[in-house]
């Protein structure tokens, strides 16, 4: 929440904006951020390159855009793995330890 915070420049957001957010008075920017956050996270075969452009119109460049589909991407995918495991948010087993995250 604190990357909305910032970027609402809201301190009192809560979680619950993650379903409320339309019904604030955002700006054009953030709000098509958010808009585009929302469909590469419910319907991610469904985005069109008009998603991108919205992007662009409002005033996020190349950069910002690639940026903001890493971290959308990233948090679905750890969203989604801890759902499926069955553990507790952000619990990783001991012994769980993968090749790639091995230092050295």
């Amino acid at each position: 929440m604190a990357a909305v915070s910032r970027l609402t420049e809201d301190e009192h957001l809560d979680s619950e904006f993650a379903t409320t957010w339309r019904t604030y008075d955002l700006d054009p920017k953030t709000r098509a951020l958010l808009t585009y956050a929302e469909k590469l996270t419910k319907a991610p075969g469904q985005l069109e390159d008009a998603d991108v452009a919205a992007l662009r119109e409002a005033g996020w460049c190349g950069d910002a855009v690639y940026e903001a589909t890493a971290l959308i991407s990233f948090f679905n995918f750890s969203g989604r793995l801890e759902a499926a495991s069955g553990l507790p948010a952000d619990e990783v087993p001991a012994g769980a330890v993968t090749p790639e995250a091995r230092s050295g």
